[in-house]
């Protein structure tokens, strides 16, 4: 395999943002490339000119490189086999489907719309191209050309049985009978997928197509092409499906879908990169956190499964906490501070700041959550929950505490977390009649508006002695 020159391709439809499929499909082949010292190039199949559009581009081009899938050829850097746009082809297409015609393996239709949706209603079963034109005679495509009709071209489909092995799905066997002669050519000038994709792999040197298995119908109409060029055929890997949890195709009734919405949501492009890696495929030593760098060398196409992969958003959910929990502090800090935009962040140095993100992140699974869990360590005052302030703050007990924490907050050593650790221990001694939890409740409630958080010392140690006083004092009158 290392003695091949592998080439590669992803090549997205800019008709929407970056599906989490087709980010898949990316991923399986920039592993598969790079374990390979192979070549990964990006195609923009752009020739639906209706529904393509430059900021699907865009999101094309940036969801890839949130995700660490630099490319080596493409429509941005170029490359030995230009241009990488299906819209900038159009006249290799043609150039390609003329050869084609004149070869005599395709042929021009003249059929109109409404010709072929009549044939189809007569049809008893699966409508299969009646092959009217294909042998016209010359006083016949004369007299279609005076009424106006511009033709498609079709290829000529034998009729035989087709093999080909998937790396992925084994040995495969299609009846080309059931297929009939199909378009290569639109009326307008467009190619049809089949042909142009053909055409691109052909003339970008294509080694292996990897992708979905939704594309296998497709594969017996491009090897027919392939052969009909002369051209080498690449070698085919057809993976399984993603599908939601409920077992139905992955949409957005289920949650977000593009790379871009996981990645705005809270989810670390390592960790969403290290679990699609995971959806159809496992590596031989059975560990799941992988960095990319340790995908490529585990990636083998032997190992992906030709079953369906169900997305589970609870396993995403706690990979992203491994990530955002193991990931260095100061690093993770800088991240998150995409979504502390709405505090003032000045008011602490950048040591305090990874100090309030390393109290915080234990239990976050998406780093948006941060904007909420850090919340009570920006301001004078907090606001304190209504069923808190009822059950927690407002008890006899816990006005109690607060008055004599109120009086312990002068002399607090603020500068010295393991300092304040030893002097509230101190302090719930000396409450003997209450419960150290009842203690340490009524003290993070009015310090938080809430009775779970960070480390008492570290949010007292942050906050200092006049946000204390102020909110214990608060809390007391409240």
């Amino acid at each position: 395999m290392e003695n091949q020159n592998i080439r590669v391709r992803i090549a997205p439809s800019p008709t929407g943002f970056l599906h989490v499929g087709t980010a898949r499909t990316a991923l399986f082949n920039y592993l598969f490339a790079k374990k390979h010292k192979g070549s990964f190039i990006l195609r923009i199949e752009d020739t639906d000119l209706e529904r393509s559009k430059e900021e699907y581009i865009k999101n094309i081009y940036d969801s890839l490189k949130a995700m660490g899938l630099n490319w080596d050829e493409g429509p941005d850097i170029g490359g030995p086999y230009p241009p990488y746009k299906q819209s900038d082809r159009f006249d290799i297409y043609k150039k390609y489907a003329d050869k084609l015609v004149e070869s005599g393996v395709a042929y021009y239709c003249w059929c109109t719309q409404e010709e072929l949706e009549a044939e189809k209603e007569k049809a008893t079963s699966e409508h299969i191209y009646s092959r009217r034109c294909r042998n016209l005679s010359p006083e016949q495509v004369e007299s279609f050309k005076k009424e106006g009709r511009i033709p498609t071209i079709r290829f000529i489909v034998p009729e035989k049985r087709l093999k080909f092995d998937d790396i992925v799905k084994g040995s495969l066997d299609f009846d080309l009978a059931l297929i009939g002669d199909f378009v290569i050519m639109k009326s307008n000038g467009t190619p049809t997928y089949n042909f142009a994709v053909v055409v691109d792999d052909i003339e970008m040197k294509i080694s292996h197509i990897i992708r979905g298995e939704d594309h296998i119908s497709n594969t017996p109409k491009q090897i027919l092409i392939y052969e009909a060029m002369d051209a080498q055929i690449p070698k085919f890997a057809h993976v399984g499906m993603i599908l939601a949890p409920d077992r139905t195709k992955l949409s957005k009734r289920h949650g977000a879908t593009a790379v871009s919405e996981f990645i705005e949501q809270g989810y670390l492009p390592e960790a969403f990169v290290n679990f699609i890696a995971l959806l159809g495929w496992s590596p031989a030593d059975g560990q799941e956190i992988k960095s990319l760098d340790n995908l490529i060398e585990a990636f083998s196409l032997e190992r992906v499964s030709s079953s369906p992969a169900i997305f589970e958003f609870d396993k995403l959910n706690w990979m992203n906490g491994q990530y955002i929990r193991n990931m260095p502090l100061s690093e993770i800090t800088q991240r998150a501070k995409t979504y502390l935009k709405n505090y003032d962040l000045s008011i602490y140095t950048e040591a305090q700041l990874e100090t309030i993100v390393a109290a915080v992140r234990e239990p976050l699974t998406k780093l948006s959550e941060i904007t909420d869990a850090v919340s009570y360590f920006f301001g004078d005052s907090v606001e304190i929950d209504p069923e808190v302030k009822k059950d927690v703050i407002q008890i006899p007990e816990s006005q109690k505490v607060l008055q004599e924490f109120f009086n312990l907050a002068e002399s607090l050593s603020y500068d010295n977390i393991e300092e304040l650790h030893d002097q509230l221990a101190v302090f719930r001694k000396s409450i003997p009649d209450l419960k150290p939890k009842q203690i340490m409740w009524a003290i993070r409630a009015a310090l938080t508006g809430r009775i779970k958080g960070a480390d008492m010392a570290v949010i007292i140690s942050l906050l200092g002695k006049d946000r204390i006083k102020l909110r214990t004092n608060d809390a007391k009158e409240s």
